[in-house]
């Protein structure tokens, strides 16, 4: 059995480094474009990133994933159900709305990613996270990453997240689901988490005092919780 670990927007597998994970079977994936992989041809959508990671790993999979990969981890478990033994959803929720994905999509594609970076990083983080100095290490690496970014890449991803939208199909997930929240998260508020939560049979609900990149602003929470669904899903 493999725990896969899916990542947000404009990320890659080296966000979850400073998450303790409670086993050693473990992949981090990353999405095309993101952290040196070349951009997607098609663009991207929900199905294709989800068809990728049923093609990509072998075996029974757990997910979990935040944000961007959350969403993508519903489709999977909705498109290769035969696939999934459990699933967690972290700071995400079960539709986005396209026309702010594509207001962001374009602003990046006319800024470029140093003029969204600001307005990205105070969706992500909490204003203390922000404001420590030295800077925050969370924080470092989301700047780091970004900066580096190709800015169509980064649209992209948001134009993959403009098409998602499950939340009919919510009541078809027949594996154990965790929906975490973070109570600080301005990105993707508590309620979004309580949908999944409330519609998927049998599902949990948690939450985290935390922002929307908890696995970079609290990580050992964020540990514990991984380690807390599995050890339900798993009938411990």
């Amino acid at each position: 059995m493999t725990l896969v670990l899916l990542t947000p927007v404009g990320l890659d597998a080296d966000c979850w480094e400073r998450v303790p994970l409670p086993e050693s079977d473990v992949v981090k994936h990353t999405w095309p474009g993101f952290g040196g992989r070349a951009r997607a041809l098609p663009a991207p959508t929900m199905s294709s990133l989800a068809d990728e990671v049923a093609q990509t790993y072998d075996g029974p999979l757990d997910l979990v994933g935040m944000s961007l990969g959350g969403m993508v981890a519903q489709h999977i478990t909705l498109r290769h159900p035969d696939r999934v033994r459990s699933l967690m959803v972290a700071c995400t929720g079960s539709s986005a709305d396209p026309e702010t994905m594509e207001g962001r999509a374009r602003r990046v594609e006319a800024a470029g990613m140093e003029g969204v970076l600001q307005e990205t990083l105070e969706r992500w983080f909490t204003p203390a996270a922000l404001a420590e100095r030295p800077e925050h290490p969370g924080v470092a690496y989301a700047r780091r990453t970004l900066l580096a970014l190709e800015p169509g890449a980064f649209a992209d991803g948001w134009r993959a997240i403009a098409g998602h939208d499950v939340t009919a199909r919510l009541g078809e997930i027949a594996v154990p689901t965790t929906a975490l929240a973070g109570t600080a998260d301005s990105a993707s508020p508590v309620e979004r988490s309580r949908v999944i939560s409330d519609r998927v049979p049998g599902a949990r609900f948690a939450q985290i005092d935390g922002p929307h990149m908890m696995h970079l602003e609290r990580p050992l929470e964020l540990g514990a919780a991984i380690a807390e669904h599995l050890h339900w899903a798993r009938g411990g």
